[in-house]
């Protein structure tokens, strides 16, 4: 057997067996194995690394916020490989050691340094995950709600007030498809509508001083036409509520 062949079948095997590292939820066996110098019986008992990112990896824009030698000193979990196809020649770069106008290639000084501690364990990260998923929901689910009792306080209220109007639009930005993606956009017209309504109201008994001299039938007109507006616009707060608006 020549040496080539030799050392491609030792390749073969050592692809083929599992690792030498046991994983944080390896079995008692497989720990044990790698304790007296072997192998990991189990596939899903092997150490696995990843490359991605950690879930609390920090923004671009906030690494922008500081220099090279303080993101140097980030956690080692951060100092991942990022690859960079835009540049010439490619490389791959840090993803946390960079500032304005300069950028570390990987592995970095603290990837060196800190070796494996770099990488996060897979089943950890898919963990983290998972919790930060589940976090997410629970906060999207409880701004759905507040959405919900913001748009019913400014649909009830004689006068809900110019702040509660603007949260409701601020949040209708924030969260443009939470809960019923219609719901929210409905309330506001219909709280724009309602306001109106109770504008026109209030020009009701305060005629203007250029109609100080008009007949009394022309300042009864003027006073039906304003209540005929606030009906009108009342009726159309009503189908905004309920999403029969007819378009113009």
């Amino acid at each position: 057997m020549s040496d080539d062949t030799f050392w491609a079948e030792q390749r073969a095997i050592g692809t083929a067996s599992c690792g030498e590292h046991a994983g944080p939820t390896a079995c008692g066996t497989c720990q044990g194995n790698v304790q007296a110098g072997g192998r990991v019986e189990h596939e899903e008992c092997s150490q696995r690394a990843t490359l991605l990112q950690a879930p609390d990896h920090p923004s671009y824009e906030l690494l922008a916020g500081f220099s090279l030698e303080e993101n140097a000193k980030l956690p080692a979990r951060f100092h991942v490989p990022v690859f960079d196809d835009c540049g010439t020649p490619n490389a791959w770069l840090c993803a946390v050691c960079q500032e304005d106008g300069a950028v570390s290639q990987w592995p970095c000084a603290v990837a060196v340094k800190q070796g494996t501690k770099v990488f996060t364990p897979a089943r950890e990260a898919e963990t983290t995950a998972r919790r930060q998923e589940a976090r997410i929901a629970q906060l999207e689910n409880a701004l759905a709600a507040t959405g919900r009792s913001l748009s019913s306080f400014i649909f009830d209220s004689d006068d809900p007030g110019t702040d509660a109007l603007g949260a409701q639009w601020l949040y209708r930005q924030a969260m443009p498809e939470a809960d019923d993606p219609f719901a929210q956009p409905r309330a506001f017209r219909s709280s724009v509508f309602s306001e109106a309504a109770r504008a026109v109201e209030e020009m009701d008994g305060q005629t203007p001083d250029s109609h100080s001299e008009r007949p009394q039938a022309y300042l009864d007109g003027y006073s039906d036409g304003l209540q005929d507006a606030a009906e009108r616009l009342e009726k159309l707060a009503d189908q905004a509520a309920e999403g029969s608006e007819v378009a113009a």
